[in-house]
């Protein structure tokens, strides 16, 4: 993800987006084209919300000071 996409990127918005990629991949009527291309999308989504957690729990680590005493 670019820097750009970093600031957009809404993990609320992530998982409401793989709820619904859940149902079409749920549906038996969706095409296996298209249960690829949402698959796909669902993938990128997994790997950006990891992402975006991870930073979330390194952001906290620094804040309560928990970063610097592992380390040290």
């Amino acid at each position: 993800m670019s820097k750009r996409n970093d600031e957009d990127f809404s993990i609320e918005k992530a998982i409401d987006r793989l709820e619904e990629i859940a149902g079409i991949l749920e549906n038996s009527d969706t095409t296996l084209k298209k249960s690829l291309e949402v698959y796909s999308e669902g993938v990128v989504l997994i790997d950006a919300c990891k992402k975006n957690l991870c930073d979330v729990e390194k952001e906290m680590m620094i804040l309560t000071g928990k970063g610097e005493k592992e380390e040290a």
